[in-house]
């Protein structure tokens, strides 16, 4: 033991055996306090204490000796701990208080409601408090809620995660960027800005950057000021942009004075050539659905859906037939371009009840004639197969948080099945198309061209994402890539990765992110790793930009269209985001206030 560490352990011994029995004091946070007055002395020094024991409390506690003595310090300490911890205890009950006003506005940013639902909250917690436990009513009465309250909790709620964004930014070895535009309520052109980034320990960081309002037009050199600041915002490098994904608008990828060619010659500018763009993979994915063009089908199917929902009394007319004759569905969807899945739900739905709206649509004089008609019957039977498994695809790339690399292999999955397909309807074999089996197909050959049409489509418009497969191969598959196809500068290590027998036991055993975490030493193989990084930071869409604006339209709806920007981006950033606040920093740096 240390000379320091005995000097104090003795100074503590002089308290508990000398000091606090014969003059009454203890010793709290290294300051002598007087049992008696509770008041502390300049210095810890014999002379002092004894002073102040004499000089005020000597005439009254000289008369406790012995085993008194010691009764009565042991009442006196008592009570000044009871003391401390009533403080102690209001200090932490204020903490709490506090912290609950934080809590409440999480939850009402999460769900996107109106700040002043605080106040609606706080009603509620008080009356239930009142029931169950009426002695913390008080406590509960306490709990800040007001519109203004919730407005400064949901900024500072804002910052905070903004703040751990800045901190995962600094370590980012490589990071893309998605977006997109949207008009909201107010006809302000709004830009989400996603940044997706990874460090070398394979960390992803997926989160939303920003929500930028275009006041003014929204040109190539407008998006690409939006973007910058952005950047700078976040303290990101452009040396470490890897791609840059958008949803195809002309502003976005005008060859000339788009944004990501924009955003590619600045990033050169710093000596990074490398950066990819893409188009989202599932705008690509609905324009091809579009491609079909059955218009004679589309047309007559809106028409009808259209002419039962266009009046109140009629669909409520319809909605009670259908329950009258119990069908399994009690309604029929709107189809809107917007929703890339309700086209392919209405035509089935329709397809299913097609009947029962028959029946319906005579009723009001209005009889659909192609429902009669065996030849458009087939082609309606046909849209609603492809549509199915279309919208299969779809839903399979809407998943958050997907690597780039598995959402094409879904494409090109999809393009194989288009193949067989179109063998097996050429051959008269409907087994994958369930709706057109059910009919004595006679034309098969007509849905057949249209296959062929819809995969050379897809050919065409996956042309970027074709152009980075070896990069995406040689990540995914390191142990299947022939040598001869690798990049140049990867086929050392390529080589030497092959020829591992342990790595490619490891690579068969462990899912892939964690192949390349545990095993993939970033020393002996640097640039294996580094294009591993570079590829698990891509977007492979704007789906994230989509989420963010369906949730614009609730957080800025019509009842809340005066929200500054500010708090519409902070409100939405608390909405998304997979980073807590931290509030506890939060509720340290806060002073208490009590409901106002």
């Amino acid at each position: 033991m240390s000379n320091r560490k005995r000097k104090g352990s003795n100074a503590n011994r002089i308290f508990q055996e000398r000091w606090t029995c014969d003059y009454f004091f203890v010793d709290v946070d290294n300051k002598p306090i007087c049992l008696i007055c509770n008041q502390p002395v300049s210095e810890c020094k014999e002379y002092n204490i004894k002073r102040h024991y004499v000089s005020k409390h000597s005439s009254t506690y000289d008369k406790y000796q012995n085993e008194f003595r010691k009764d009565k310090v042991k009442e006196l300490t008592k009570v000044l701990r009871g003391q401390q911890m009533f403080f102690s205890k209001v200090s932490l009950q204020q903490e709490s208080v506090v912290k609950a006003s934080y809590l409440v506005a999480e939850i009402i940013a999460k769900k996107s409601k109106s700040f002043a639902d605080g106040e609606f909250v706080k009603e509620c917690i008080v009356r239930v408090a009142d029931v169950i436990c009426p002695e913390k009513k008080e406590t509960f009465a306490k709990i800040s809620l007001s519109r203004q309250t919730i407005t400064r909790r949901v900024e500072e709620l804002g910052n905070s995660i903004e703040e751990t964004l800045i901190a995962k930014a600094q370590k980012m070895s490589s990071y893309s960027l998605a977006l997109d535009e949207s008009t909201d309520v107010k006809s302000t052109a709004q830009l989400a800005i996603f940044v997706r980034g990874v460090d070398d320990d394979f960390e992803i960081t997926e989160e939303l950057a920003a929500i930028v309002p275009m006041k003014g037009t929204t040109r190539g050199i407008d998006l690409l000021e939006a973007v910058m600041t952005t950047i700078k915002r976040l303290g990101l490098s452009l040396s470490k942009l890897s791609g840059i994904t958008t949803d195809g608008a002309p502003a976005m990828v005008g060859r000339q004075q788009g944004l990501a060619n924009l955003l590619k010659l600045e990033a050169s500018k710093v000596g990074n050539d490398t950066v990819m763009q893409f188009h989202c993979i599932i705008h690509q994915e609905n324009l091809c659905a579009k491609s079909l063009k059955m218009q004679n089908v589309m047309s007559v199917v809106t028409k009808t859906v259209n002419f039962i929902h266009s009046k109140d009394l009629r669909h409520r007319e319809f909605q009670e037939l259908l329950h009258s004759m119990d069908a399994d569905f009690d309604d029929i969807p709107y189809y809107t371009e917007v929703r890339w899945l309700s086209r392919g739900k209405m035509l089935k739905r329709v397809f299913e009840l097609k009947d029962a709206i028959q029946s319906f649509m005579e009723s009001k004089g209005n009889s659909v004639e192609e429902f009669m008609n065996e030849q458009w019957i087939e082609d309606f039977a046909f849209l609603v197969d492809i549509t199915t498994h279309l919208n299969e695809l779809n839903s399979r790339l809407q998943r958050r948080g997907q690597l780039i690399h598995s959402m094409f292999d879904h494409v090109n999955a999809f393009a194989v099945k288009l193949t067989l397909w179109e063998a097996q309807i050429n051959n008269k074999n409907f087994v994958h198309f369930p709706t057109l089996q059910s009919l004595q197909v006679q034309n098969s050959q007509k849905y057949a061209k249209l296959i062929t049409e819809l995969r050379k489509d897809f050919d065409h418009r996956f042309a970027d994402f074709k152009k980075s497969a070896m990069h995406f191969n040689v990540f995914s598959c390191p142990f299947s890539v022939k040598i001869e196809d690798v990049p140049e500068n990867l086929q050392m290590e390529s080589i030497d990765l092959h020829c591992s027998s342990d790595l490619r036991e490891k690579f068969k055993d462990f899912p892939l992110l964690e192949f390349y975490i545990k095993f993939v030493s970033k020393e002996k193989y640097q640039k294996i790793h580094k294009l591993a990084v570079f590829v698990t930071s891509f977007f492979g869409s704007t789906y994230l930009c989509e989420q963010v604006f369906s949730r614009m339209n609730h957080v800025k709806s019509p009842v809340r269209s005066l929200i500054s920007d500010s708090h519409m981006e902070n409100s939405l950033r608390i909405a998304t985001s997979s980073i807590s606040p931290n509030i506890a920093k939060l509720v340290r740096e806060k002073q208490c206030q009590t409901s106002h």
